[in-house]
């Protein structure tokens, strides 16, 4: 401190061991030492050692520190004091915020309305504020582009956390995007912060709620300055405190949140207890936090910040479930077991605990205890497995519990980033980092370490950022200085990180040794760091050493380094977790990338951690940093109090002043001053210690000169004031004389103007009259000349073509003349080359085969040629064989139903024969059903045409033959052309003649010949009545029509005889008489029929509308039957019950009983028929006492029979499950199509009435013995596929089955009604409705449900077992099919790496010029064989997959329906992996590389085209995104396509993100040609980015969609009934006695 300014009198700092600083007033002064005088005594300190005080300074202190006049240490404490005393807790040194703890709440100071005041404000403009950094952060990055960091640092307690939300809040603020659903980025960004409290944040002894993680949330903005993504990157938990805490420190907020705040159901779910009931948690007494939510509410918060995140409730259940499966894991104990150096269980609570965490993770209880009390030892000779003693088996289990905590940590911070999504392409980025401060206790382990490496990582950072860029303040002023010596970290940095021999590099060196303890490392650090400077080993202690970080010495002890430095999980834990039953469980405990050496191969927590701490730097290396400095102002954390000590070794401070002015002004304002310590800038003028004060000395006199003269000049101003007032008075009189002139003189202007106004329009006129007159003449003759040139020119033009075009034909002539002459000349030369060489070659050749080599050559080559030739003839023949047999094969079957054919048309014939026995032995007409209208179609027929037909015509018409050889005859014309001729109506016949009434007098009069297909829809009475009104009025009579119609079917049965006898030409003659005779009727009646057409149809129309009425009388028949079943079982269950009454009143009760077992059970269903039942009996009289006594003991000795033989029934139906369940097990193969295990399960559950029953066990049977055949290992990939195949062939036919069957009520029995309704329609055409009539109507005891019994079915009415057993079904059908699909991606996912590229033998820029001869030559031989040979190679892998899986589906009959799906998801996940690797990889989007992948999808469109649509479906379609992709690469003469060429002809279903960045990476490496235009190029960037601002995303890469395509319906619905009649059973299935009913 300077001299001059300490005199006696003044106010100085000293220090104090108390205060640190403290006010003293100087009493004495000498030339290096003054006296002071504080706290009431005196005391002598050196000059140096105080500092002065600015006495005028504000009392409430400076906001910027650099304001004040003495700049230093007690200067700044003291101001600090000042500003937190009135609760300004904010303070800045330049552009660095201090912010002081103040230990309770200020709303007041983080509101919306205070963000909105700094809200575009630049710094300094307010007071200080946390939000003032955020904002000149945000407005640094929106202004200039850049990415921008704000680092908060301090110790525990001070306030960092809550420092970072206030930074991220006002972010999102100013970032933030309007949302309805409060799923914004924003939120969830802000969402993440309680989250992540909750399980990395803790109560210590400093602080309530102190972060045990480092963390970097990086905020991405887009370029407009919306939030766009984010992300959390985290570092170095401490998962030490999940197992051990100090007293009264807690453990992870987590645990208490959930013990405290679930609900009654989730602990019980949970089985979790009181929270001082855990190991875990009771190691400290502390269980709640003093000035905070109680836990139960914080839970809340959580549950809701995992809900903004997007956390589903499955996950969330999962999360707690495994904190829940920690706490019950840290309360398992051990003892000695009772072989040596080994443990057990210690009593029923560790056991009960146990249970519990096996049954929360879903692990085997019996692999987690195992985990717990052994270790498996690799060595060459095999594993060994090695008991753990108590103490070993307790780190075992601490050591699980930590690595589950931490990957479940991880696991959180993983899904949060997920959640809230990254912008690959954000404009820039502001990064806030929460770091943990440095760290110093009594005992400093290995966290400490890594924590204090963090600082020391971060002070460099700072010291860097400060004083470079003070310096290159100096150097853009131009001042003279020296270079500022600050406290470089370097060496500290060096000595934790520098490789061979730093303490990290030596901690990893010494892990890897099995023998090494803490005293080998501490004694390897002493012998390495004994000589640095910053390195000290303690006197006491053999395992401890001190550091001296920049903050102070830190002393560490070395015990636990060992063990917490390595980072890897117990192979047994991770393979207990790995193999949970629980996914989310899997999730956390994925297996290792690199197999089993991944394992045991180890790694560094140190070595990670200073990895990290590489990344972080180098991400803040690329930001303008802001740094926010945390301050705890006591120890207590106390609001109000301030500690001077324990503030004053947080202070790290710098100072400058400097002062923006003229600068010629103030260099020569100092010099005159008689300043000689400072320097003048271009901009600044800077000043050393000491001298401000001076200038504030001279300040004080200058103000008091210049207040005499201020009072001068006032004096002045209130006389000059008294003037003006005057002045303004006569002014004021002016202005209003001189008004008044100037509005006169203003009215005589206007009148002028006026008058000048209008002689302008006026003479305007004229001028434009004459202009127009001028301007036609001088176009017209503009015109005629125009023209004349025009026609000249074109002449010229004319003539000039002419000439060019003989020109050029003749040049052309020339020119080809001389090119034929040219070409014919080195055709000559070639030829002659060409005949040299060959000499040459010819004379080699011989010379070669003169040596015997030569000869062994051609012999091989000669062996090679005829082995091949010899393949090719097995082949031939081999194939020759399998067609001649397909052959066989297929006339044997055609044989087969020609054989059937000719034994129904013998069917026929016979029928027909006995019809016309019937007719001639009645004497009748036919029925009016179907053989009246056949006959009445064979004698119109005979009369088809107007002219007179003679024998010879009409013979071939009656006389159809039965070998097959009908003769033609000519096809009817005119009004008569729908009748059919004899030869198709006679197959008729036999139906119509099965539905005649045997009676002859049961057949109608006549029929008419109206009746006929086209005459309309008409029942069998209306027909008949039809046919009775035409006739009677054409013939006149019935009985001559009848013998007509009798004598046509007796002439017909005449001619078909005498055809068989030779004697043909009698019966021809006899049956033309008759169809003569028929004809003049018909053409009687025809002119009476159009009369009687309109009558028909109204009639039909009414006939219809009485069907549909008997339709619903029909289904209301069948509802009312249902309803009555239900009331026969409601009657049976109530009987059941009356017969289990007690004893006690059995006298009242057993007549009732006995009448009830006497009663028929359907006797409710017959009354309500109408069916006679006798009636019951009247009841007895009352019998006495003992009477009721023999009563009561028949009906318990009836109850005993029946109780017994339930028993027995119920043993009987327990062994037919177990043995059906042991035949479905086994391969029960297929019959016809039909999957035999399906069909014996349906039969079965039918037989046992499982589908009606209430409650029943054989449904989860079934499930389990499904799932354990999938699930049984097998070495075999092949057997594993078939059995897959097999098992979803048989679930998908018994899923068919059980819809089909089940009719609950609602969609079944709607459907079942539609389907009869059709049905019901279907029947009522002309021979339906005939056939109904001969029929008589359906009883109602039929219903709809016979149609379906002819399959094998049945209708039940499932219960709730069912139903569910539906369900459970669905879903096994379902994971069957997702493992098939799984699988087959698994095994093509490698393969399909290696087919988007293509190798370097396909690619012609990398081949040798040899390689290019060869294939040269061979495409000349074979032109496909230069792109197949290396095709084949790549892809034949992917196509003999998916070959082998079509004929594994086909071999077990799996529906073409789930094939299809299967194939178009595997097609769909090709086209994704294939399209994806197109747009990440620059070297695939090539001209040589789209024609590889090319000719590989070639080969999957052969096989598609084999595998045929039933089966491939639309896996074609899938693959349009390479499709259209690769055709874009191979077409040429890109650069002529426009873009909308591009997008809908050739690349449609491309989006424009994905056309731009095909056409950006293309490049062509055969030809050598350019993309798309630039102007395309620029057009698609337009596009794409108007298209991700629309779809709120900038992928451009598709998506694999994993879910299964279909529901439960569409299998229902795909799939062919399956019928169950004629099903053959395999031999030892239908040898077993029990199973009788499966054959019924």
């Amino acid at each position: 401190m300077a001299p001059s300014v300490v005199v006696v009198g003044s106010h100085v700092w000293v220090e104090d061991p108390d205060d640190a600083w403290v006010d003293a007033v100087v009493t004495a002064v000498e030339k290096k030492k003054v006296t002071v005088s504080y706290k009431g005594r005196e005391a002598v300190v050196r000059l140096k050692h105080c500092h002065a005080r600015d006495e005028d300074a504000p009392s409430c202190g400076v906001d910027d520190m650099t304001k004040l006049s003495y700049l230093h240490e007690p200067g700044v404490l003291h101001n600090l004091f000042l500003r937190y005393s009135i609760d300004e807790i904010y303070t800045y040194t330049g552009s660095i915020l201090i912010a002081i703890n103040p230990f309770c709440a200020l709303p007041h100071l983080y509101d919306e309305h205070m963000m909105e005041q700094y809200k575009g404000t630049r710094l300094g403009e307010l007071s200080p504020h946390v939000f003032a950094i955020a904002e000149a952060a945000y407005r640094a990055m929106v202004d200039y582009g850049a990415s921008q960091s704000i680092l908060v640092s301090g110790e525990s307690g001070a306030g960092k956390t809550e420092t970072t939300k206030l930074i991220m809040q006002y972010l999102a603020y100013m970032g933030g995007r309007a949302s309805s659903d409060g799923r914004t980025i924003e939120s969830q960004v802000l969402e993440s912060n309680p989250l992540l409290e909750a399980f990395g944040n803790a109560k210590t002894v400093r602080n309530n709620n102190s972060s045990r993680f480092g963390k970097f949330v990086e905020i991405q903005f887009d370029r407009a300055g919306r939030i766009s993504g984010a992300a959390v990157r985290t570092y170095l938990l401490e998962r030490s405190r999940v197992v051990q805490i100090a007293d009264p420190e807690r453990n992870y907020h987590a645990f208490y949140q959930l013990c405290c705040g679930a609900s009654e159901e989730e602990r019980a779910r949970l089985k979790l207890g009181a929270a001082e009931t855990y190991h875990y948690l009771n190691q400290s007494n502390c269980y709640e936090i003093p000035g905070k939510d109680s836990n139960a509410v914080e839970y809340q918060k959580t549950r809701r910040a995992m809900e903004v995140v997007g956390l589903t409730l499955d996950e969330q259940e999962a999360i707690f479930r495994v904190v829940a499966a920690i706490l019950h894991l840290g309360n398992i104990t051990f003892k000695a077991g009772t072989a040596a150096d080994s443990s057990k269980l210690h009593g029923d609570k560790s056991k009960f605990h146990l249970e519990a965490v096996a049954e929360l993770l879903r692990c085997e209880k019996k692999k987690l205890r195992e985990s717990l009390l052994t270790r498996t030892l690799v060595t060459r000779d095999g594993n060994i497995k090695k008991d753990l003693d108590p103490a070993a088996a307790v780190v075992s289990r601490d050591t699980l519990a930590k690595t589950i905590y931490s990957r479940l940590f991880d696991w959180l911070v993983d899904k949060v980033n997920k959640s809230i999504g990254q912008d690959p392409a954000c404009a820039s980025i502001i990064g806030v980092l929460d770091i943990y401060g440095f760290e110093t206790f009594q005992f400093n382990s290995f966290e400490q370490f890594c924590i204090n490496l963090a600082n020391e990582k971060l002070q460099q950072h700072f010291n860097q950022h400060v004083f470079k860029a003070e310096q290159e303040e100096y150097e853009r002023e131009e001042i003279d200085w020296s270079y500022i010596e600050f406290v470089d970290n370097q060496d500290v940095l060096e000595l934790i990180e520098k490789k061979p021999m730093g303490i990290i590099s030596l901690l990893d060196e010494q892990c890897m040794f099995p023998k090494s303890c803490a005293e080998t490392f501490a004694t390897k650090l002493y012998q390495s760091c004994a000589a640095h400077p910053r390195f000290e080993k303690p006197k006491l202690s053999q395992t401890d050493f001190t550091i001296n970080h920049y903050a102070g010495q830190v002393t560490y002890q070395c015990d636990l380094f060992l063990d917490k430095n390595k980072d890897y999980v117990v192979a047994e834990h991770q393979d207990l977790l790995g193999n949970s039953k629980d996914a989310f469980v899997v999730s956390l405990f994925p297996p290792s990338a690199g197999g089993e050496k991944a394992k045991t191969k180890f790694t560094s927590l140190g070595s990670s951690f200073k990895q990290q701490l590489a990344e972080l730097m180098a991400s803040l290396g690329t930001t303008e940093p802001h740094y926010v400095r945390c301050v705890k102002p006591n120890s207590k954390n106390r609001p109000g109090a301030f500690e001077n000590q324990n503030v004053i070794q947080q202070l790290r401070c710098g100072s400058r002043a400097s002062y923006e002015d003229n600068k010629s002004a103030a260099k020569a304002m100092l010099e005159k001053l008689g300043l000689t310590n400072f320097q003048v800038g271009k901009s600044k003028v800077f000043l050393r210690a000491g001298q401000m004060a001076m200038l504030d000395a001279m300040r004080t006199q200058k103000l008091n000169a210049a207040v005499r003269v201020i009072q001068r000049f006032m004096r002045c101003w209130l006389q000059r004031r008294r003037f003006l007032a005057l002045r303004k008075a006569a002014v004021k009189a002016q202005a209003l004389w001189r008004g008044k002139a100037a509005r006169q003189e203003f009215e005589r202007r206007r009148r002028e103007t006026a008058a000048v106004r209008i002689q302008k329009v006026y003479r305007g006129c004229l001028a434009r009259r004459q202009y127009a007159r001028v301007q036609q003449a001088v176009l017209a003759l503009q015109a005629g000349a125009r023209g004349m040139f025009a026609r000249s020119e074109a002449r010229s033009r004319r003539r000039h073509l002419a000439a060019t075009r003989i020109q050029m034909r003749y040049r052309g002539h020339r020119e080809r003349r001389a090119y034929a002459k040219l070409r014919r000349s080195a055709v000559v030369l070639q030829c002659t080359w060409r005949g040299r060489a060959a000499r040459l070659h010819l004379k080699r050749l011989k010379h070669e085969a003169k040596q015997t080599g030569a000869l062994q050559a051609a012999k091989t080559r000669l062996e090679k040629q005829c082995e091949e030739l010899t393949w090719r003839l097995q082949l031939e023949k081999r194939m020759r064989s399998d067609l001649e047999e397909s052959k066989s094969v297929e006339m044997a079957r055609v044989q087969q139903e020609m054989e059937q054919l000719r034994a129904e048309l013998r069917d026929a014939h016979t029928q027909v024969d006995h019809l016309h026995a019937q007719l001639r032995a009645g004497g009748g007409a036919p029925t009016p059903g179907r053989a009246t209208g056949e006959g009445t179609r064979i004698g119109r027929s005979a009369s088809g045409t107007h002219t007179a037909p003679s024998s010879a015509a009409a013979s071939p018409v009656l006389m159809p033959s039965r070998s097959g050889k009908d003769m033609a005859s000519p096809p009817p014309t005119g009004k008569h052309a729908g009748i059919k001729p004899v030869d198709v109506a006679l197959p008729m016949l036999p139906a119509a003649a099965a539905a005649a009434p045997s009676s002859p007098a049961a057949l109608p009069a006549l029929t008419h010949p109206l009746a006929r297909p086209s005459s309309g829809r008409l029942s069998g009475s209306a027909l008949t009545e039809r046919v009775e009104e035409g006739a009677g009025a054409a013939v006149g009579s019935a009985g001559s029509a009848a013998d007509g119609t009798v004598g046509a079917w007796e002439g017909e049965g005449a001619v078909r005889e005498g055809a068989a006898e030779g004697g043909a030409a009698a019966q021809v003659s006899a049956a033309v008489l008759e169809n003569e005779k028929l004809k003049e009727a018909l053409e009687a009646s025809d002119s009476r029929a159009a009369a009687m057409e309109e009558a028909i149809v109204s009639k039909d129309e009414r006939i219809r509308g009485l069907e549909d009425h008997v339709s619903t009388l029909k289904d209301e028949c069948n509802r009312l039957r249902e309803h009555i079943q239900g009331m026969e079982r409601e009657f049976q269950v109530l009987r059941r019950q009356s017969l289990s009454m007690a004893t006690a009143t059995a006298a009242t009760t057993a007549p009732l009983q006995h009448a009830a077992h006497r009663a028929p059970a359907g006797r409710l269903s017959s009354a309500l028929f109408g069916a006679s039942h006798t009636s019951v009996a009247p009841s007895p009289p009352p019998v006495g006492l003992p009477a009721a006594r023999e009563a009561a003991s028949k009906v318990a000795a009836t109850q005993e029979a029946e109780m017994k033989r339930h028993h027995i029934l119920a043993e009987r139906q327990q062994a037919d499950q177990d043995a059906v369940l042991q035949f479905v097990v086994s391969d029960l193969g297929f019959d016809n199509n039909r999957p035999v295990a399906a069909c014996v399960l349906y039969r079965a559950l039918l037989h046992w009435r499982s589908f009606d029953a209430e409650q029943t066990n054989v449904f989860d049977r079934i499930i389990q013995t499904m799932s354990a055949a999938v699930d049984a290992n097998d070495s075999a990939t092949s057997t594993n596929a078939d059995r897959l195949a097999f098992w979803l062939s048989n679930a998908s036919a018994l899923l068919h089955l059980l819809h089909r069957s089940f009719r609950s009520g609602g969609a079944s029995g709607s459907q079942m009604q539609a389907q009869r309704r059709r049905q019901q329609q279907a029947a009522t055409s002309l021979f339906g409705r005939m056939t109904q009539s001969f029929r008589g109507p359906v009883p109602p005891s039929l219903d709809d449900w016979s149609a379906v019994q002819a399959d094998g079915l049945q209708a039940v009415d499932a219960k709730f077992p069912a139903l569910l057993f539906k369900q459970q079904l669905t879903a096994f059908v379902e994971k069957v099919y997702s493992s098939i699909r799984d699988s087959l991606k698994k095994d093509i996912s490698q393969m399909l790496v290696a087919c988007i590229q293509a190798s370097r033998s396909f690619r012609p820029g990398v081949m040798t010029r040899q390689q290019q001869r060869g294939q040269a030559a061979d495409a000349r031989t074979s032109p496909q064989s230069q792109a197949a040979a290396p095709v084949v190679a790549q892809w034949s892998g992917i196509i003999a997959q998916l070959t082998e899986l079509l004929n594994t589906l086909k071999a077990n009959h799996v529906p073409a329906f789930l094939v299809r799906k299967l194939f178009s998801q595997i097609f769909a996940y090709i086209n994704v992996q294939l399209f994806n690797s197109l747009l990440l990889r620059r070297e695939c989007c090539s001209f040589s590389n789209g024609e590889y992948v090319k000719a590989g999808l070639a080969e999957l469109e052969r096989w598609i085209f084999e595998a045929t649509d039933e089966y491939a479906g639309s896996a074609w379609e899938e693959l349009r995104f390479i499709r259209q992709a690769v055709g874009f690469l191979v077409i040429h003469q890109k650069p002529k396509k426009s873009l909308e060429d591009i997008s809908s002809d050739l690349c449609p279903a491309l989006s424009m993100q994905q056309l731009y960045r095909i056409s950006t990476m293309y490049r062509d490496d055969k030809y050598g040609t350019h993309s798309v235009a630039p102007a395309v190029i620029n057009a698609m960037r337009m596009r794409s980015s108007e298209e991700s601002t629309l779809n709120g995303t900038n992928s451009f890469l598709l998506d694999d969609d994993s879910s299964v395509p279909f529901a439960v319906d569409d299998i229902c619905k795909e799939l062919p009934n399956l019928s169950l009649t004629g099903l053959h059973m395999p031999p030892h299935l239908r040898d077993s006695g029990p199973f009788h009913y499966l054959f019924s």
